[in-house]
């Protein structure tokens, strides 16, 4: 007698990696033309509308203060309404901001308010907290890969968005062209962000895909464990703060975010001072981006094998190195190279830096550790694009910027040292 098919719905396949996909053309749309694309336009403005390079930054540093002001807020809404419905309110605010900018902007006030204030505010409500925070909820052993993966998605975009950007302004001989090709990116950003699913207990499933009360699964996972340090225990944001760790990791933070704006902002004109051509000089920080794409899931795969004080140190090593190296470096070759060296320390450090944050004091302290945290951290770093602008102004040159930019680097290397697992107090 032939059998009977057994009963009951198939299997949902496990949306943790839907996800993924979803969250790295998210970052690859709203990061890549948008946030990435600030340094290759930025000139252009600056250039045709004889703007003040220290005056027209203050729009960046204004962003990046309501940057970190707002996330609080992406934490607050993230809790109550869930990660997809902050996103899309993060994405529409976006759109707005890139549509006044190609149609509104005609003086520095103009770009100061749109760039500082709308985009600001977006780039905090569709920043790296929302997916991060998905991928805590949805994965525990390959925690470190998925939020590399995630983060690649941005820098592939801002890889293509360089050239790309670049060539549509030649072209229509107008940067406002720039803006509305970002806008059309942002606007299916917009579309998939309606396919994510916050958290797993939505739909039924289990972090990692694996079910707690499952006795064979349960075994696998924990043979499957990473080798790194991973809290068991709820941590509340008063023994947060009285950890050292903190302060150590608010110091590595600060210096390889600060050294990235201030290249973002600054290193096409550095560039093109030392007479490096406007394409080619977009080409080197378009390849500076692609290699904080390219090091981002190697990162991540990283800091889910080896103790991530190790991984922070040498991540922001390669930063100092290469800095060095985009100072005084001469010719196309060797300006690519440190370019791509110096986006593959700051992509690994995207990564690490949150996942020392999960791992140290797990996933339901993330959110409201980073919402603490990047209101103070995020003011140090949005000095650096007025500053180094505010410099050039002043001396002719960037080179004290570039040294203050070392400096700071070596104090986030003695952050990282000393960047130990803290022991929750009894």
């Amino acid at each position: 007698m032939a059998t009977t098919a057994q009963s009951g719905p198939a299997p949902r396949k496990f949306y943790g990696w839907t996800n993924v996909g979803l969250f790295f053309f998210i970052q690859f749309a709203a990061s890549g033309f948008v946030y990435f694309a600030y340094s290759v336009v930025f000139p252009v403005m600056v250039e045709t509308m004889a703007w003040n390079r220290g005056t027209a930054s203050i729009a960046q540093s204004v962003g990046l203060i309501l940057f970190g002001l707002c996330y609080p807020l992406t934490g607050f809404l993230i809790s109550r309404y869930g990660v997809r419905r902050t996103v899309t309110i993060g994405l529409s605010l976006m759109l707005a901001g890139l549509l006044l900018s190609a149609s509104v902007v005609q003086e520095i006030w103009h770009w100061i308010l749109v760039w500082g204030v709308v985009v600001g505010m977006s780039l905090s409500l569709t920043g790296p907290i929302c997916s991060q925070t998905t991928m805590i909820n949805w994965f525990k052993a390959r925690r470190a890969t998925t939020i590399g993966i995630v983060l690649t998605g941005g820098a592939v975009g801002g890889a293509i968005a360089q050239p790309a950007l670049s060539s549509i302004m030649t072209y229509f001989d107008s940067w406002r062209a720039a803006w509305l090709v970002a806008a059309a990116m942002v606007v299916l950003a917009i579309i998939v962000t309606q396919f994510l699913v916050n958290r797993p207990e939505e739909i039924g499933q289990f972090s990692d895909n694996v079910d707690p009360d499952n006795v064979r699964e349960a075994a696998a996972a924990r043979n499957n464990r990473s080798r790194t340090h991973r809290t068991e225990e709820d941590w509340t944001m008063k023994e947060i703060i009285r950890q050292p760790v903190v302060l150590c990791l608010m110091l590595a933070t600060i210096a390889y975010l600060t050294t990235f704006f201030f290249l973002l902002n600054h290193g096409v004109l550095h560039l093109t001072d030392k007479g490096v051509p406007a394409i080619e000089a977009a080409s080197v920080m378009g390849l500076a981006i692609l290699g904080s794409g390219i090091a981002r899931i190697p990162a991540g795969w990283l800091g889910d094998m080896f103790e991530l004080r190790w991984t922070v140190f040498g991540s922001l090593l390669l930063m100092g190195f290469s800095l060095l190296g985009f100072w005084f470096g001469e010719g196309v070759v060797l300006l690519s190279a440190m370019g791509m060296l110096f986006g593959a320390g700051y992509g690994s450090m995207l990564v690490l830096g949150p996942v020392v944050t999960g791992n140290y004091f797990g996933e339901r302290a993330f959110p409201v550790i980073n919402s603490v945290m990047a209101p103070v951290m995020l003011p140090f770093a949005a000095m650096a694009p007025v500053g180094g602008g505010y410099i050039f102004e002043e001396t002719g040159s960037y080179d004290l910027a570039f040294t203050l930019a070392l400096a700071l680097i070596g104090l986030g290397l003695i952050g990282a040292f000393l960047l130990k697992p803290p022991v929750k107090p009894a």
